[in-house]
């Protein structure tokens, strides 16, 4: 099975601040948010991608952007929203920009989570433990779900990609830390998941990536 992950789209316009939204913030896409939905859609044709299921998470942002993106593709379907792709509850992070998340908390916290993924001891809202067994179950329902040729989408927020990025690091000599720390606004990581296995095929890429099935 193949599962393409995508980060949703852009929800602040050029020039605006850029601050820490959490699960409890739904703001929606943007104009270039859409036109990012736009062009992983369009990838998905040219590939031949066409998902045989897609989940997001129940923020427009990701809803929003997987509909945009499978009708782009030409799949009719709708995503399914699952809980366990919530994005985090980033507690005293919320509405601060990466600076003054440097200068309230400190460099160290900020930069453990920005380039390792190492949850800082904060007052999230959201427990570490709880937050990566949801993902962790989200994926074994995947398994046991879908067939193993199938190519399933998934739209969701940063935190559960470097959730799973994290359970990845130091497995794929690849994929060093810092890339799989990190998924960029439109960008896409693909992941072959077998009866035994998860790995990364790409990871933080431009939907241009993909390419058709072999």
């Amino acid at each position: 099975m193949k599962i393409i992950c995508a980060r949703h789209g852009n929800t602040f316009s050029p020039g605006a601040k850029a601050i820490w939204l959490g699960g409890q913030a739904d703001p929606p896409l943007v104009l270039e948010g859409k036109r990012q939905a736009q062009r992983l859609g369009a990838a998905l044709r040219s590939a031949r991608r066409i998902p045989s299921a897609a989940f997001c998470s129940p923020l427009q942002r990701t809803s929003a952007y997987a509909e945009i993106a499978l009708t782009t593709s030409g799949a009719r379907r709708l995503p399914i929203p699952d809980w366990r792709l919530s994005e985090i509850d980033y507690g005293d992070w919320e509405g601060l920009s990466n600076v003054e998340v440097v200068r309230r908390f400190g460099a160290r916290a900020f930069f453990d989570w920005y380039r390792r993924s190492l949850w800082p001891r904060s007052n999230w809202k959201t427990d570490q433990n709880v937050y990566f067994d949801a993902i962790d179950s989200f994926l074994m329902d995947l398994k046991g779900s879908c067939g193993s040729t199938e190519t399933i989408l998934v739209v969701t927020g940063h935190g559960p990609l470097k959730c799973i990025g994290r359970h990845l690091m130091g497995k794929f000599g690849d994929f060093p830390v810092a890339q799989l720390a990190r998924v960029d606004t439109g960008n896409v990581c693909e992941l072959e998941m077998g009866d035994d296995f998860l790995r990364p095929v790409t990871w933080n890429e431009q939907p241009g990536v993909l390419v058709p099935a072999a």
